[in-house]
């Protein structure tokens, strides 16, 4: 008799682990409730490892835009910011499980364009300052600011020059404003001439200062911008000015008017030379106007300690003083300087 022993049978295998995803952390981000997310939009993600408070605590990472990252298990703090708009949530990762986290900024976007006037081109060097809401301190940009800020009132003060202007602006959540800010400016260009005809100052020592030309109770006028060399550019207020122009020892006033969106050159005359005396071996050299005032006294002129000495001075006479020391004392001579030319003189 045969008998039949049945084989055991096999033992079954083993279930497969399941796939470890390739990334756990997925987060998408949005400008507003129900909006479409964002993608290579220059946000950015900051992840922190969150306190026992849960407060933020050490920096783990920065990324960007369309960030997908893995991370370990364990508490986090995770900040997205867009512009000056931010949101944060706390977050906690469990070993094998993925999380796709949605951050609503609940911002919009604001594109200022500065001009100076109306249909004027845009000002790539106006100011652009924003107060938004929930900001420590107002956000500063320069030119077309196209800039992401939270939903509410806007503050915006944008400055051309001297000529400043505010709007204020509100923004909705998911909304895009755009905006024209008209400074209501004329630009002044001023420049230097030794003589009428003659050519102009073109020197960096150049100092031109301009005033409102309104005079206090005082008698004194508001300084209101300066700059120096020739062609100095101003945007100012429509008005009437004073440019105070000086160059070394020549100084003259010159008055002029600003309308909003028009272009003046305004020339000052300065009705001065320049003097070059050289003085072998002096240690300094002083210029005096050669005329006495009431008192006995001659006016200064400024000096140099050098044996050389170039300045701008008005037309007129003048007394040279050239002092060597022990190598041969003070001496004097005279110059005259003409308007519009150069005058030399060496005194031995």
């Amino acid at each position: 008799m045969v008998q039949t022993v049945a084989a055991p049978a096999p033992a079954p295998e083993p279930a497969p682990e399941p796939a470890k995803p390739e990334f756990n952390f997925i987060p998408e981000l949005t400008l507003a409730e129900g909006a479409a997310p964002l993608t290579d939009a220059g946000n950015a993600w900051e992840i922190y490892k969150a306190n026992a408070d849960g407060t933020k605590g050490e920096r783990v990472t920065t990324e960007y835009n369309n960030y997908k990252g893995s991370l370990e298990a364990g508490a986090y703090v995770i900040r997205a910011t867009l512009g000056e708009a931010a949101v944060e949530q706390p977050l906690k990762v469990e070993a094998g499980q993925a999380y796709k986290p949605l951050f609503v900024l609940n911002a919009g976007t604001l594109i200022v364009r500065p001009r100076p006037s109306e249909g004027a081109d845009i000002v790539d060097g106006a100011a652009v300052v924003i107060d938004f809401p929930g900001g420590d301190h107002p956000a500063t940009y320069y030119g077309q600011t196209k800039v992401v800020l939270p939903a509410g009132e806007q503050k915006v003060k944008v400055s051309i020059g001297q000529g400043e202007a505010n709007e204020t602006v509100q923004l909705v959540a998911g909304q895009t404003v755009e905006k024209d800010v008209i400074v209501g400016v004329g630009h002044a260009v001023v420049n230097a001439l030794y003589a009428a005809g003659s050519e102009k100052v073109d020197a960096s020592g150049l100092d031109v200062k301009v005033f409102k030309a309104k005079k206090k109770i005082d008698g004194s006028r508001e300084q209101v911008t300066y700059a120096f060399g020739p062609d100095s550019k101003f945007d100012l207020p429509a008005g009437d000015y004073v440019a105070v122009v000086k160059m070394d020892q020549a100084e003259t006033e010159q008055p002029f008017n600003v309308r909003v969106g028009e272009r003046g050159d305004v020339t000052a005359i300065l009705d001065a030379g320049v003097l070059a005396i050289s003085a072998p071996g002096a240690k300094t050299i002083k210029v005096f106007s050669a005329k006495k005032d009431i008192q006995g006294n001659r006016k200064d002129f400024g000096l140099a300690y050098d044996e050389k000495h170039q300045t701008t001075l008005p037309a007129g006479d003048y007394v040279v003083e050239v002092d060597r020391e022990a190598n041969g004392g003070k001496k004097e001579g005279t110059a005259t300087v003409h308007a519009g030319e150069r005058s030399e003189v060496t005194i031995q």
